[in-house]
């Protein structure tokens, strides 16, 4: 799973980035979110040649959007058609791009529905308390078949209770940075939203059998700092009956 990557390169066209990701042999892969940075003239390219890379590989990439490509994708009236374009190279060369939609995905025994959520603008806005209520998800993205297997790609970790309540039986999300400063034995900082020691912060968590993982991130966007918090790819193994 990867997220964040907020238009990072590794390597020319990010090679070395797509190289780790390949090397792992992974089913599929999962973007989280926030590859690139929704502002108006930055370019998409280095989060567009990461995945172009991974499908030239033939691995399957579903993506769910982050705040910046939903942003973007509501104003075009700011961003102009960034959005579109980005959207169109990403379903040419086969990237899953799911805009409060699900996909069916099979592998090793495991069958599974992954839904991709885009949570509202207004829930991301600094100092942000807006409570997230499942009927919410239930809205756009229907409730969840109980005898599958439901992994939901929500960018945003804060809510993994509604999440888990939903139906999600995996949630993967990133957005905080893991807290940007990570204190060794407390965990992250602060959030984009500006609130201090987030609960899930990075890492993997479960409530009541359901598991939320949470990446720390491969890049960074507005605050460009990391200490004691490396770039992270999160690998999610997942065992089928």
């Amino acid at each position: 799973m990867a997220a964040d990557l907020h238009n990072q390169s590794y390597g020319p066209d990010n090679a070395r980035l797509a190289e780790a990701i390949l090397a792992l042999e992974p089913d599929a892969v999962l973007a989280a979110g926030d590859l690139l940075i929704g502002r108006p003239g930055e370019t998409f390219l280095p989060a567009l040649s990461l995945l172009r890379r991974l499908r030239r590989a033939q691995i399957p990439v579903y993506y769910g959007n982050g705040n910046h490509e939903y942003r973007m994708r509501l104003h075009p009236e700011i961003y102009g058609k960034v959005y579109a374009e980005y959207a169109e190279a990403l379903r040419d060369c086969g990237v899953i791009l799911l805009e409060n939609e699900k996909a069916s995905f099979e592998a090793e025994g495991l069958g599974a529905e992954i839904y991709g959520f885009e949570l509202p603008e207004s829930y991301y806005r600094k100092f942000a308390r807006e409570e997230l209520k499942e009927e919410e998800l239930e809205q756009v993205l229907g409730k969840p078949d109980e005898e599958k297997y439901n992994i939901l790609i929500a960018h945003n970790p804060v809510y993994f209770p509604v999440y888990a309540r939903w139906g999600a039986d995996l949630t993967v999300s990133g957005h905080l940075h893991g807290g940007i400063i990570r204190i060794p034995g407390i965990g992250g900082i602060i959030t984009p939203q500006a609130r201090l020691f987030p609960k899930y912060d990075a890492g993997h968590f479960r409530r009541e059998g359901k598991d939320l993982v949470v990446s720390r991130g491969l890049g960074t966007h507005t605050v460009n700092l990391r200490i004691f918090n490396p770039p992270e790819l999160s690998v999610i193994r997942l065992k089928g009956e």
